[in-house]
């Protein structure tokens, strides 16, 4: 709003000053980065969080899936520990029975010495309900069971997942003790030791998580992807339109990496044909003459991949804010990211910080939900069902509990709780996911904004208008 004032000047003559008042400032237009902080609210949004959660369920049914039909692959100290020795394992098991046939009534222990995991489990239950004198007491039952647990192998996804949260739990403690060296190691073992061990140790179900990670996140994040686009315009999408929008376009969002990896794999083909030619004496020599033309495939290779490892994130983004195809998503991040490298390295860097708040503040909700709900629980009964859910403290992965053998409506009643503290644990990753999405969301339009001087709010919107 702006006024003018007369202002005599000198006797004979008058100017007119300006006066202007500011009524407000748009902080995002003035510092651009400023619109990323809205990612944390947007992603906190409750029909945001149960889609999110109806994703992350996908995830974790796919994972154990395959745990359901393979064989374990991993010794008792988990997916970092790498793919265990046979002795290691016997090791492991010959020690667990040590200490648990001491335990067991006098006419168990024969069978216990050559009795699996599993059998040996089943007895030391049997040990604890029996009512014979020498039976065991309810702590000695629980620490017991935790040794046979210890000791027992881990399959595919199980190992998968106690590593990612052993170690994203640790670095959001971490980052909330401002340990930045620690951060930064925690970070490193999540998306570099824990991906590559894994494909080292399992490489079938790396490439089959891996796979059906980017279809499921693509694809149904894509929504995500949409409605997040919408909270920077005018408009305010509903989960129908942006379903509505994304559903033609899912091949786009999975084809998209499929095509990198595929272009990928073309431009291989080549080099190894040349590198086959070593084996024929007289082709030989062309192949150590077509050497230097397989290096620069091969460095098209790493080129392309790295394009994708790097801008997978904002692949979704370029279908759900700009209606690209697979190709031209591939395309478009590729070129962002060698036009505005520091800009993404911003981006990423804040989008990292914001995450992080995310999932503190949803650990946060959750632990205090769930130590509420079992200390008002533990102070009006003490059920060995309650015994037997263990513990969810702040900032750290949940611990499991063991419990004497129960009847039948405590094991009922054990298993609905269980449920629940199921469902408590992935809504931190649905909150954490949905951050996620809403960061890379906006990222992308801002570094769009800032390559092409295209507006944020300037939005693909044609199949819309046939709803």
């Amino acid at each position: 709003m702006t006024s003018t004032t007369p202002t005599p000047n000198s006797p004979h003559a008058s100017t007119t000053r300006q006066l202007t008042r500011v009524d407000s400032v748009d902080l995002a237009g003035v510092i651009p980065s400023v619109a990323l902080l809205g990612a944390l609210h947007a992603g906190f949004r409750p029909s945001r969080i149960f889609f999110a959660f109806v994703l992350v369920l996908a995830l974790v049914a796919t994972g154990r899936l395959w745990d359901g039909l393979s064989p374990t692959t991993y010794g008792p100290a988990g997916l970092l520990a790498g793919a265990p020795r046979e002795r290691q394992l016997v090791d492991a098991q010959d020690s667990a029975r040590s200490l648990v046939i001491p335990a067991l009534r006098a006419d168990q222990r024969a069978q216990a010495a050559t009795a699996s995991l599993d059998e040996l489990a089943a007895l030391l239950r049997e040990s604890a309900v029996s009512t014979l004198p020498d039976h065991i007491d309810a702590a000695r039952y629980e620490k017991l069971v935790g040794t046979i647990d210890a000791a027992r192998p881990r399959s595919s996804f199980e190992a998968l997942d106690e590593a990612v949260r052993t170690s994203f739990f640790a670095f959001l403690r971490a980052l909330s003790h401002l340990d930045g060296g620690s951060a930064i190691a925690h970070f490193e073992q999540l998306i570099i030791e824990i991906p590559s061990t894994s494909w080292q140790c399992a490489p079938w179900f790396s490439a089959y998580f891996a796979v059906s990670g980017v279809i499921l996140i693509l694809g149904c994040g894509g929504v995500l992807c949409r409605l997040n686009a919408g909270d920077l315009s005018s408009r305010q999408w509903t989960l129908r339109q942006a379903r509505a929008f994304i559903r033609p376009r899912l091949w786009s969002l999975c084809g998209a990496p499929l095509f990198a990896v595929g272009f990928a794999a073309l431009l291989w083909i080549p080099a190894w044909t040349i590198g086959r030619l070593l084996n024929i004496p007289l082709l030989n020599m062309i192949g150590g003459l077509l050497f230097g033309f397989a290096l620069v495939l091969c460095a098209l290779v790493a080129l392309l991949l790295t394009v994708l490892c790097l801008g997978l994130p904002l692949i979704g983004p370029a279908v759900a804010c700009d209606g690209c195809d697979a190709v031209e998503s591939v395309q478009r991040v590729g070129a962002y990211i060698f036009k505005r490298p520091l800009h993404l390295a911003g981006y990423a860097l804040l989008s990292c910080l914001l995450i992080a708040a995310g999932a503190v503040v949803a650990d946060y909700v959750v632990a205090s939900a769930w130590n509420g709900a079992m200390g008002a629980f533990n102070s009006a009964s003490h059920a060995s069902s309650l015994s037997a859910q263990g513990s969810m403290r702040f900032l750290e992965p949940f611990q499991r509990g063991f419990a004497p053998a129960m009847g039948l409506t405590e094991s009922a009643t054990a298993s609905l709780l269980e449920m629940w503290r199921t469902v408590l644990s992935l809504l931190v990753g649905s909150a954490t996911l949905s951050v996620a999405l809403a960061c890379a969301t906006r990222a992308y339009l801002l570094v769009r904004m800032h390559s092409d001087s295209q507006e944020v709010s300037d939005l693909w919107v044609d199949s819309e208008l046939k709803l």
